[in-house]
């Protein structure tokens, strides 16, 4: 990997850092002077940096971060590149003697009452010596006060939310049950999960064969596209959690990563408690199963998690977790399925090759321009979906790239030619008289049969056929908002809810929260209503 990228992922810290400061202003609508006073503020007080330095920034500084946030996202707080940029700033190995035996002499010394002692013996220079820098070579050495156990106990409470989505908690669980016939034992694989603190509900969970950054960013992606964005994430501090493509991923949602405390648990005992019910009901009756196939065994957790888990009721809450997630009035904050596909794919630095002009990915050959060839260059791909790569040059997109074909020659496909405009946009047009004729088909059947006469429809034939065209038993939140709709807009003809509902399952699906069916019943009922009320003045008319 050249020097360029290495650099990049520091100031892609840096800018996640600069976002965390402005974190207020993103997440309210201000007036220029609310804003103006708000970055005063923050320019009148010392800011902890992450090396644990404390500074203040002008209120010019801030001022333009917030302007380069406003005008470019997160890449207008990325910063410039460093004039210094390639001279070692590295600590001698004397100096770093030196340390250890100043940390040996009393292991609970903190890092910086090391370096105050050696800008007093006059071993370094005043101000030269970082914390986060000393803290990394000591922590490498073996000694660091983690390492040597020396930091004191933290006391911890209990987390209570409102709503769902308010903090989802992520770990991995590892257990052996991918049954190898050759050799009669069972292989390990992993479980990626998260779990909605408030519901116990787990949006998305996959068995994979390893703890990495795709398999990590592949099980967020999916229960971000089927439960919406989540307010906060709390994980482990394992190398994956860490990853700043993970960190910059999840700001371009607004969602805050929280990290537990090193050799620390307490946080996330919601995901432990999980695991461990994986570990006692799940595991042994896949084991007796003995499967061969990690496709398999994922087709059967999902059966298992929706089946039984989600249905079951939850000892903290004495509510089943899907019962309990789908909570009256609460409404997930959706993310753009485009946004989500191009942002959680896989940045790695590849190296083109000088005489074939590919590039390789997980085994797996592409083709780029031939300028490329030799250069080092940036490959954005999805590890679950090979079938292109998107390749950056200097932080630029080149071209989307695809997989190198045998004996195909490399030179870049020529470009398509443009069709010309069309003069009549027939699949619209199509389209256009589908809609009105399921609009004239709707005011038909709504109006078939109708009578505003309350015994005509009872609440308990209309709760029946929810139920039915649901295709499942209502739960007594759904009885109760749909019992309010029908004795607020009621009475409902039959014919008009089996044609709203008949629409809402047919564009919506089912297995959605009540209130989009109740939705769907209002609508239809007071077009009915309104619709004979309009024959009415006709007819009366002279």
């Amino acid at each position: 990997m050249s020097f360029d990228d290495d650099n990049e992922d520091h100031r892609r810290a840096i800018a996640l850092f600069r976002r965390q400061l402005l974190e207020d202003l993103i997440e309210s609508d201000l007036l220029r002077g609310e804003i103006s006073a708000r970055l005063a503020e923050i320019a009148a007080k010392a800011v902890l940096l992450p090396d644990g330095r404390e500074r203040h920034y002008s209120l010019r500084t801030l001022w333009s971060w917030w302007s380069g946030y406003r005008n470019q996202g997160l890449t207008g707080l990325l910063p410039a590149e460093r004039s210094d940029k390639g001279v070692p700033r590295e600590i001698t190995p004397e100096l770093l003697a030196r340390v250890i035996e100043k940390r040996k002499e009393l292991p609970s010394r903190s890092t910086a009452t090391i370096i105050d002692i050696l800008e007093r013996e006059g071993l370094v220079a005043a101000g030269r010596l970082h914390r986060s820098t000393l803290d990394r070579h000591l922590d490498q050495a073996g000694h660091s006060r983690r390492r040597l156990k020396t930091l004191g106990d933290k006391r911890y409470i209990r987390m209570l939310f409102e709503h769902p989505n308010q903090l989802w908690v992520g770990d991995y669980h590892e257990a052996p049950i991918l049954f190898n016939p050759h050799t009669g034992r069972f292989r390990t694989v992993h479980l990626s999960a998260f779990i909605d603190h408030y519901s116990k509900y787990v949006p998305h969970s996959q068995w994979y064969n390893n703890e990495r950054i795709a398999t990590l960013e592949d099980t967020f992606k999916k229960a971000l596209l089927k439960r919406g964005c989540s307010d906060k994430i709390y994980v482990d501090r394992g190398s994956v959690y860490r990853s700043d493509d993970f960190a910059f991923a999840l700001a371009h949602f607004n969602i805050r990563l929280c990290h537990s405390k090193a050799y620390r648990s307490e946080g996330r005992g919601v995901i432990e408690r999980f695991n461990r019910t994986v570990a006692e009901q799940f595991e042994p009756e896949v084991r007796a199963a003995r499967i061969v196939e990690l496709e398999r065994i994922n087709l059967l957790w999902e059966g298992w998690l929706e089946e039984r888990y989600h249905r079951e009721l939850h000892g903290s809450t004495n509510q089943p977790p899907l019962e309990r997630y789908a909570q009256e009035g609460f409404t997930p904050r959706w993310a753009d399925p485009v946004l989500v596909a191009d942002t959680f794919r896989v940045r790695v630095s590849r190296k083109v090759h000088p005489k074939t002009s590919t590039v390789e990915i997980e085994g797996v050959s592409f083709l780029v321009e031939n300028f490329l060839r030799g250069r080092w260059v940036r490959v954005y791909y999805d590890p679950h979906d090979l079938q292109d790569i998107l390749v950056y040059l200097k932080k630029k997109r080149v071209q989307r790239a695809f997989v190198a074909k045998p004996n195909e020659h490399p030179q870049p496909q020529p470009e398509r030619p443009t069709a010309a405009p069309l003069q009549f946009d027939y699949l619209a047009a199509l389209r256009a008289d589908y809609d009105r004729r399921i609009v004239q088909q709707a005011k038909h059947l709504s109006l078939s049969d109708w009578t505003p006469d309350p015994t005509a429809f009872s609440l308990s034939a209309f709760l029946a056929l929810c139920a039915q065209m649901l295709g499942k038993e209502l739960s007594p939140y759904e009885s109760e908002d749909l019992t309010a709709a029908f004795e607020t807009v009621g009475p409902f003809s039959e014919a008009t809810c089996r044609l709203a509902l008949e629409h809402a399952i047919r564009l919506r699906g089912r297995g959605l929260h009540v209130s989009v069916y109740s939705h769907y019943l209002r609508t239809f009922h007071l077009a009915a209503v309104h619709e004979l009320a309009a024959q009415k003045r006709k007819k009366e008319k002279p």
